[in-house]
């Protein structure tokens, strides 16, 4: 298999990917199908090539500044859109060999084209935190945390060989000795396997094994993490934070009280408040700093602060150029010059004479 991401878009170009129907992704409806034919190529697989050209393109713009940013950036780009042409080619092991940026624990999994780490412990209860597969490249190696047991037995409890299967692609297995050697070592909890014939078999929690396997990794490879451990309580739950407000509270899985409980004990908090009262009102969404957008709007209008960038220190005008400062802008975010102005001038045309 090819490894730089341009053999790998050449390699979709053959006959081979581009026949329709030779990827797992449907690339068109069963209406289309029946309404306008099959297409002469797989227009997943076409999307796809024009899209990575254009990334490619994007990566080498970077590449080309020479400044350190800049180039792990390329590099991130690159290496995402590799991972993403292995995915639509049947190979989604990719992710598998990348820690987890928050809890360090390699048990990211594929899903939808995010990265989803699967270990309960990295996330408040019914929350999963996911990245790009972009975001999940540029993020930086975190610093793993205290190994974690479960109180009863949870729904991931798996036997040894399922989790021995499951080491083996993340770039650090581990053979059935270890395992069990590991799960000795740091006295995780087990239960009887599930569907097994032998009464001996044991199970345990694979979120367990995980956060064992993520310390005992850095043990033996220090270097492999990084030596700041701290990471804001919201990394990988951008969904659940920004989805936190809204009018249907189906769309997030996390309601704002959640959200804004695990602000209260990060240790940003008071930087992500300032920088997010900052910016206009156009970008103020979902939780940030503990607040609402709602909350952060009336904390502007309460301290009198202009509803521009505070950054650049830019005076905002309406449309009609009006400064939007507090005293100037009503409950609904609109300018009451402008509304006064308007109803001045539908008075006049009202009281002009009818020809």
């Amino acid at each position: 298999m090819p490894e730089t991401p341009e053999q790998l878009l050449a390699l979709l170009e053959a006959p081979h990917w581009m026949t329709p129907g030779s990827t797992s992704r449907k690339a068109e409806t069963r209406t289309a199908r029946r309404t306008e034919g099959q297409p002469a190529v797989n227009l997943t697989v076409l999307d796809h090539v024009t899209a990575g050209r254009q990334v490619l393109a994007e990566a080498d713009r970077r590449a080309a500044k020479g400044t350190a940013y800049a180039m792990r950036q390329a590099e991130a780009l690159r290496r995402a859109q590799a991972v993403k042409t292995r995915a639509l080619m049947g190979e989604t092991g990719d992710v598998r060999k990348v820690p987890c940026p928050y809890c360090a624990t390699y048990g990211l999994l594929l899903v939808k084209g995010r990265a989803v780490c699967i270990n309960r412990y990295c996330a408040p209860t019914g929350v999963q935190r996911s990245w790009a597969v972009v975001d999940l490249m540029m993020a930086k190696p975190a610093t793993p945390k205290p190994v974690s047991r479960s109180g009863q037995r949870p729904r991931d409890d798996r036997d040894i060989a399922t989790i021995v299967r499951f080491l083996a692609q993340t770039g650090r297995p581990m053979s059935d000795s270890s395992v069990r050697r590991l799960v000795r070592t740091y006295a995780l909890p087990h239960w009887p396997a599930r569907n097994n014939p032998n009464p001996k078999a044991r199970a345990y929690s694979l979120s367990d094994v995980l956060t064992a396997h993520a310390v005992s990794a850095q043990e033996r490879n220090p270097s492999d993490c990084a030596a700041d451990t701290g990471k804001p309580a919201c990394t990988g739950l951008a969904d659940a934070f920004f989805h936190a407000n809204v009018a249907d509270r189906t769309a997030g899985r996390m309601h704002a009280d959640d959200a804004k409980a695990l602000c209260h004990g990060c240790p940003f908090k008071d930087p992500c408040l300032s920088a997010a009262l900052g910016e206009t009102d156009e970008l103020q969404h979902g939780v940030r700093g503990g607040l609402t957008a709602k909350e952060r709007r009336q904390m502007k209008t309460a301290n009198k602060i202009p509803t521009a960038t505070l950054r650049t220190g830019e005076q905002p005008t309406c449309r009609r150029g009006h400064l939007r400062t507090a005293e100037n802008t009503g409950r609904d975010r609109s300018c009451l010059t402008c509304g006064r102005e308007k109803r001045a001038e539908q008075k006049r045309a009202e009281q002009a004479p009818t020809p």
